[in-house]
């Protein structure tokens, strides 16, 4: 029974840190490709996630021992890479989440955006902090509540849009190769849990098959979700205003005007409240999986200290979260780029010079993956 409950808290963290700003950004990036060439990049995206998380178990199972892809860095060159890749990606991907978080409320309640970016930075401050124990146990509650609102959300969605055709979402006839540039990065971004791998190989004390088991259904949770919300999203749209979708497919609707859009579009004042619980409460959960993921890191360095790590933690997305506002997209995909190093191309050069098995081809498939993110970043910028 131990460790059932201890296979869902895993469970919870990794689909809590995969359920975010994807929630939000992919739509806005997604509206162009249609459904059904969407499902088969978001299922191949979860794929990838997954065996990508599975090199960096490997990874701990062969050194026998819980550690982040920058201590099983066996040389100076992959430590200096490894390094600087995850601490911008985990960084920037925290500034995003404090300013979307910040920027999400301030519309809502109208309040200073860089005071709120502050209070975020210190609630994250105090969850850092709190032992994990029961650290797992709030994340396994607030990801549930999570799930409920998505799932609130979608039926509320489904009741309140009709009459749509739903030939204009399957239609793949306006794909250009622009759009999918932009959102494959993303969508690589958005199923980032690779960074928690460490935790979840000492949490499940390195049980291969557990923690095979919590990344398969911690993964396939959000790829579940993001299709089903994306597509409702969509309908919710299609059905209410013809103008507004043209504008979504012509990305000029920034995230606050899609959040505010699926606020109004209840004709219920809790619908109103549930959605925008849902776009803060996204975030935050994804927020404290890379928090978590950069604690154990910034430790190492910091000799153990955990205050001194969580508040270094704290401190730098509020810093940027005040200089550099409304990043969110461009960093999203910025980040998906960054990732490939850590995520892909050093663990999978870690298990090569090991001479650990690279899984049937399956890895190599991630190594594939991951130069066809580079390179569409590289076509992005150069755009």
């Amino acid at each position: 029974m131990k460790n059932i409950g201890k296979l869902f808290n895993a469970v919870f963290l990794i689909s809590g840190t995969a359920i975010g700003a994807g929630l939000i950004a992919l739509p806005l990036v997604a509206v162009n490709l249609g459904m059904l060439f969407l499902i088969f990049i978001i299922v191949f995206s979860a794929f990838i996630a997954y065996q990508s998380s599975m090199m960096a178990i490997d990874l701990n199972k062969k050194n026998g021992k819980s550690a982040s892809i920058v201590e099983l860095s066996n040389n100076r060159v992959t430590r200096i890479l490894s390094l600087l890749s995850f601490y911008i990606l985990s960084f920037a991907l925290l500034t995003v989440y404090v300013s979307a978080i910040a920027d999400s409320l301030g519309a809502f309640f109208n309040i200073n955006n860089d005071f709120l970016v502050i209070l975020c930075g210190l609630f994250l401050f105090i969850v850092l902090n709190i032992r994990f124990s029961y650290f797992q146990r709030i994340n396994s509650v607030l990801v549930t509540i999570l799930l409920l609102i998505i799932i609130i959300s979608i039926v509320n969605i489904y009741v309140e849009s009709t009459g749509i055709d739903t030939r204009l979402l399957l239609s793949t006839s306006t794909v250009q190769l622009s759009e999918i540039v932009v959102f494959l990065p993303i969508i690589f971004t958005s199923f980032g849990v690779q960074n928690i791998c460490p935790y979840v190989y000492d949490y499940l004390h390195g049980d291969k098959k557990m923690i095979k088991c919590a990344f398969i259904v911690g993964i396939i949770i959000p790829t579940i979700f993001y299709i089903v919300y994306i597509y409702s999203v969509f309908e919710n749209v299609l059905t209410r205003d013809i103008v507004f979708f043209n504008k979504l497919q012509n990305h000029q609707v920034s995230v606050g005007e899609l959040i505010t859009f699926l606020c109004n579009s209840s004709s219920e004042i809790h619908m109103e409240i549930l959605f925008k619980v849902l776009s803060v409460l996204a975030i935050v959960t994804s927020a404290i999986g890379i928090g978590l993921g950069l604690l154990k890191s910034v430790q190492e360095i910091m000799k153990g200290s955990k205050k001194l790590s969580s508040a270094i933690i704290c401190v730098v997305p509020i810093l940027f979260g005040i200089i550099v506002p409304n990043a969110f997209i461009n960093v999203l995909s910025f980040g998906g780029m960054i990732a490939t190093m850590f995520v892909i191309f050093i663990p999978y050069y870690l298990l090569t010079s090991q001479y650990v098995n690279t899984n049937s081809g399956k890895y190599n498939v991630c190594l594939l993956f991951g130069m066809i993110i580079i390179l569409c970043e590289l076509l992005h910028c150069i755009k």
